[in-house]
Parts: structure tokens; C-alpha cells; sequence
């Protein structure tokens, strides 16, 4: 099965060599699930063998990127040069662009207001954030991007149609601000996944024998590829709290924004919008069993990041905590504290910008998002008592 999917991404492309084979793992268990567990309808069938070839073919095209970048290395024989990737904003100077060595993390649970911080940072002249095409399409040349961004529109309109009330959730477009989810997704580590399938055992391997190292070395390779000259990178995923110390251990110099919010807000919220995306593709659903994996995957997330910050005094030192009631309330006061985390300035081409930006994108102008947690077996009173450590630490003082 996966050796039919590897060799379909080859012919496409007319390209072979995926860089590393450290993939392998979990694209077998996610095919096996796929077969086997999903409860795929007849159009899941359809649309998860296009998810993973249309990975496939981007993680094929960037490791031949990558492998014509060395090969110039060695042919030129001048230290740090590199190939030109053709992006838009791409210096033509042939010098190699990699990511500033203290790139900006936004983690903490999904629906805290991560997503309006990350869009309102890259907004400011010295951060950038990869945009959603950037992590679906590899960037080329100027046709190849036009023709990637049109892709990219068709995508996001089909997934509107398709899931109709998944904006009202979380809002997506081409030239956006993205997560890092689907960047990790080229290694096939990545949350997104048993989001968009019920994919159990590939769900189990990722929350207790998943080596996220070889998801930040694929994602600072890719960031490599499409950087600007001196980018500060500003990236944003609540599933970076699963692999802190790969993270780390991949980018040592990061500094971190982590978001906060009341459990019994978030968790329900994002069963929900499991529920809203797997509609696509499931034929039907277990609406506890929903319920019962996203508040396990965000209990074990914040208390793997609750036990590293607790042990570690340098690191802890390097997150800024910010409420998300502080940030509906007082957003020009939170953004004056991240700029001196940061070590940027607040100046008045980012404040226009961002006025813009409010004007542009009200509040609920997808519509509102109903759900109940009693849906999916969830309860305020038994989400409190779960993350009981976290609220007293972080919320309920």
C-alpha cells in the first residue's frame, strides 16, 4: 500500500528521493487506520488518497530542492551558498537564507486567541509567518506560485463546501498566516491528522512513542527553502506543547508566547470541530470517543509543557504568558508586553496595519459556533476537575 502511494508521487512529480525516510513509520500506521478504522464514506475515499499523495508530492519536490541546493554547495565550493528557490521575495543573490536563530513560538490550547496573535505578529515588519499555500504548495517560480495560490483558493473553497461550518471555527485563507501543523504533516507527525480522520492507533503512537525530532529538522529545512533574506520567523501551533524538548532541541535559541484560557471553553470547541471536519470524509461518528481524545491529547500537551517550564528556570524564563480574556480586553496592552518579549518595536506602520486588519476581520463574521459539551460526554464541572494543576496555576488566581 505505501509503496503504491510512494511510486504514484514519483510519476507525478517525475522526481524520486524523498530526503529522509524517517516518514515511513507513521504514514504505515495512518494507511492502516485508513483501511481499517476510519469509517471512510464513499467521498473519504476519494479524499484521503489525494491528502497523502498531495503530501507525498510536496515532500518529493522540496527534497529535490533541497538535494540541487547541496549539489551547488559542492560544485561552487563557497561556504553558506545556496540555490535560489524562485519564491516571490526570493533574493537572486544565491546566498544561503536559513531562519533567524530566535524564531517566535505561539503555543498553549487551541480557541485562546493563538491564531489573531500569530496574524496580528506577522503583521509587523520584522516577523514573518509562513502563509497557508507556503505549506501546501512548494514555493518555485513566479507562474508556480500564481498557479499554487489559485490551488490553494479551489482547496479552501472546496473545504467550505464540503464542511460548511468549519470557518465558523477557524478561519483559513491562501495568503493567511498558517500553523505549523502542516508543515510537521510533511513528516507525518502532526495532530492534523486524527482531526481530519479517526485514525486510533496512528492517534496512540503519536501521543506516547511519536520522536518528534525529525518533524522540526523537516520543518526548519522547509523554512530554509522559502525564507526572505533575514526572516524572524514568528510560528504558531497548539501542538507544539506534544514536542517541547524536540523543538528545542532543533531550535535552541526559541522564545515562546503561550496562550491561556479556561479548559471548559477550549475543549468542547475543539471536539466540535473535529466532529465539523470529519464529516467530510466519515461516514459516521462516536461523538464520546471524540470528546474523550482531544481532552486527553490537550491534558497530556499541557502538562508535558507545565512539567518543562517547572524544571527548567532558563527556559520557563523564555515564555510570556498571555490570557485570552486579556487579549479581547486589553489587546494594546498585551501587544506592548510581546514586543518586549520580542525586542521589537511597537512603531506606527505595524499599528496601522493592524487597525486595518480589525477592520477587515470582526469578530464572528463567519457566524457563530454552536456547540454543547454534553455532545461528546464532556462536562464543565469534569474538564475543571481534569486540568484542576493547570487552572491553579495559570487561571484561577
Amino acid at each position: 500500500m505505501r509503496e503504491a502511494h510512494l511510486e504514484a508521487a514519483s510519476r507525478a512529480t517525475g522526481l524520486v528521493g524523498y530526503g529522509t525516510l524517517d516518514f515511513i513509520e507513521p504514514l504505515d500506521l495512518m494507511l492502516a487506520d485508513l483501511v481499517h478504522e476510519a469509517r471512510l464514506s464513499r467521498r473519504g475515499h476519494l479524499i484521503a488518497p489525494y491528502y497523502i499523495q498531495q503530501i507525498l508530492r510536496l515532500r518529493i519536490v522540496a527534497a529535490g530542492a533541497e538535494a540541487r541546493n547541496r549539489a551547488t554547495l559542492q560544485t561552487t565550493a563557497t561556504p553558506g551558498r545556496m540555490l535560489n528557490n524562485g519564491s516571490d521575495n526570493a533574493p537572486d543573490d544565491g546566498l544561503d537564507r536559513g531562519p533567524d536563530e530566535r524564531p517566535v513560538f505561539i503555543l498553549g490550547l487551541p480557541r485562546t486567541g493563538s491564531t489573531l496573535l500569530h496574524g496580528l505578529l506577522a503583521l509587523h515588519p520584522d516577523l514573518r509567518a509562513p502563509t497557508f499555500w507556503e505549506s501546501h504548495h512548494f514555493p518555485g517560480t513566479r507562474l508556480h506560485n500564481v498557479v499554487a495560490r489559485t490551488l490553494t483558493r479551489l482547496q479552501l473553497f472546496a473545504v467550505d463546501k464540503l464542511a460548511p461550518t468549519f470557518r465558523r471555527i477557524h478561519s483559513l485563507a491562501a495568503l493567511a498566516p498558517h500553523e505549523c501543523v502542516s508543515i510537521q504533516g510533511h513528516a507525518f507527525r502532526s495532530m492534523q491528522f486524527h482531526v481530519a480522520f479517526r485514525l486510533p492507533t496512528y492517534n496512540r503512537w503519536m501521543m506516547q512513542a511519536c520522536d518528534w525530532r525529525p518533524a522540526y529538522e523537516w520543518h526548519q529545512k522547509y523554512l530554509s527553502q522559502i525564507a526572505p533574506v533575514e526572516t524572524r520567523w514568528v510560528l504558531k501551533a497548539p501542538g507544539h506543547m506534544l514536542g517541547l524538548a524536540a523543538l528545542l532541541s532543533v531550535y535552541p535559541d526559541a522564545i515562546f508566547i503561550q496562550t491561556h484560557r479556561q479548559p471548559r471553553e477550549v475543549i468542547p470547541s475543539m471536539a466540535s470541530l473535529t466532529r465539523s471536519l470529519r464529516q467530510m470524509a466519515s461516514k459516521r461518528h462516536d461523538m464520546e470517543e471524540i470528546g474523550r481524545d482531544v481532552q486527553a491529547l490537550w491534558h497530556k500537551g499541557l502538562n508535558d509543557v507545565m512539567r518543562s517550564r517547572s524544571q527548567d528556570e532558563t527556559l520557563n524564563a523564555r515564555f510570556l504568558d498571555v490570557s485570552y480574556r486579556e487579549l479581547v480586553e486589553d489587546q494594546h496592552t498585551v501587544l506592548s508586553r510581546i514586543t518586549g518579549h520580542l525586542g521589537i518595536e511597537d512603531n506606527r506602520q505595524w499599528q496601522e496595519k493592524i487597525a486595518r486588519f480589525a477592520r477587515k476581520n470582526p469578530q464572528g463574521r463567519h457566524g457563530r459556533h454552536h456547540y454543547r459539551a454534553e455532545e461528546f460526554g464532556l462536562s464543565d464541572r469534569g474538564i475543571d476537575h481534569a486540568f484542576e494543576d493547570y487552572r491553579t496555576q495559570y487561571l484561577v488566581a
